[in-house]
């Protein structure tokens, strides 16, 4: 808030009481709010703020017809609509500085209903962001398990079926090998025996 002589400055503008200039803060930040979560680019969702703006007359200061000005420009260059079907923008009557208490509401009410799709639209960015985590662990993981394996889907294409078979001729070489030693301990016993 900027102070200068007792009058109240926001975006260029100034107020001569705090009641326009807390309407024009509010206008404002509904201003932000709208611009951050809305396609600017995309002249149709331009076009139904718009709309809404002016049904619900939701912008009463100098700021906030301006934005509502300026998205009208906008849409009629954009070609979406023309100078005679879009609606005029309303200009709030003259007054003390204060709504009437019907418009604030609304225009809390509007403002509100944006903040709470904001919300939810972050809150479910973040759990698919948190599933999405989760599963490319996972597939890491299998993928570190597969790899590490012998056996897998990398070694496929290799010469893992020869692999296989010398391990098993390994093995059985390995027990042959076993059984002639054993053989040969229980002949030498049987001949130590037959000696005596």
């Amino acid at each position: 808030m900027d102070k200068t002589n007792n009058k109240y400055t926001i975006g260029g503008y100034s107020f001569s009481n705090k009641g326009d200039y807390e309407r024009a803060l509010k206008e404002k930040e509904t201003i932000s709010y709208i611009v951050a979560n809305t396609n600017m680019a995309d002249m149709k969702s331009v076009l139904k703020v718009y709309n809404r703006s002016v049904e619900k007359k939701s912008f009463q200061t100098v700021l906030g017809l301006e934005f509502v000005k300026n998205m009208r420009k906008n849409l009629i260059n954009s070609g979406i609509v023309s100078e005679d079907t879009i609606q005029a923008v309303p200009v709030p009557p003259a007054s003390s500085g204060k709504l009437p208490k019907a418009d604030n509401i609304m225009a809390q009410d509007i403002a509100g209903k944006y903040k709470l799709a904001y919300e939810n639209e972050r809150a479910g960015r973040i759990i698919r962001n948190i599933v999405i985590v989760f599963l490319v662990v996972i597939i890491c993981a299998m993928m570190f398990i597969t790899y590490n394996s012998k056996y897998s889907v990398f070694t496929y294409f290799t010469d893992y079926e020869t692999n296989m078979e010398n391990e098993l001729v390994d093995k059985y070489q390995e027990w042959r090998n076993q059984l002639e030693e054993k053989e040969k301990e229980l002949n030498e016993r049987e001949k130590a025996l037959g000696n005596k």
